[in-house]
């Protein structure tokens, strides 16, 4: 997978304990309701949410270093425990982006994604073929297979033209508008697509 932008970055931050990985929101959540039970004891709160995530988050050797966060507090010292859970909230606001981040943010995340030619190329592969990225059968996709769909895409495409009479192919390829009909034809253009380029791999020509 291509490690270029947001969605395929960096899943892990080395720490002098071993490795911070990114948490599920599923597992943040849990991490939270574990730190108010562990805080029922009458530990501090923040405190005992922090060690209930760096529990889950802190692994040596791909195995969970603390069994859970009593474990965490009971093992390390408080200005670990802070260390820990600062360093793990700098890594996924980096690499973790979040719909929570704000206007601002989410709009850079859009406009460099969209300057992004592969990984749209990406989505339109996997949206194709009704794929989250988060499944196996994605991750295991490489260049070559991303690539080889994106043209045979193209190619059906191509072929649902050529069944067309010449009149309905020229309407066919005419980009309109999907509400009122209206032509555009500058609609999908990309200024930096290479056609000659394209024909050659069509052609076979990695």
């Amino acid at each position: 997978m291509c490690n270029g932008g947001f969605l395929y970055g960096a899943d892990r931050c080395a720490v002098a304990e071993g490795e911070l990985r990114l948490l599920s929101a599923r597992e943040v959540l849990e991490a939270r309701r574990e730190g108010e039970q562990l805080a029922a004891e009458g530990r501090e709160k923040a405190l005992c949410a922090n060690a209930c995530l760096i529990a889950k988050a802190l692994e040596r050797g791909g195995r969970p270093v603390f069994a859970d966060g009593s474990e965490v507090l009971d093992s390390l010292r408080v200005e670990d425990v802070v260390r820990l859970s600062d360093c793990w909230a700098d890594f996924n606001r980096r690499w973790n982006p979040s719909p929570c981040d704000g206007e601002e943010r989410l709009e850079e995340l859009k406009n460099s994604l969209n300057g992004r030619q592969y990984e749209r190329l990406q989505w339109r592969v996997l949206q194709a073929f009704h794929t989250l990225p988060t499944e196996e059968r994605a991750k295991k996709m490489t260049d070559r297979d991303f690539l080889w769909c994106a043209l045979n895409l193209a190619l059906d495409r191509e072929d649902e033209l050529a069944r067309l009479c010449p009149s309905c192919r020229e309407k066919a390829e005419r980009e309109a508008c999907p509400v009122c009909g209206a032509e555009h034809d500058s609609w999908g253009e990309n200024p930096s697509f290479d056609p000659a380029r394209f024909e050659r791999l069509k052609g076979g020509a990695l």
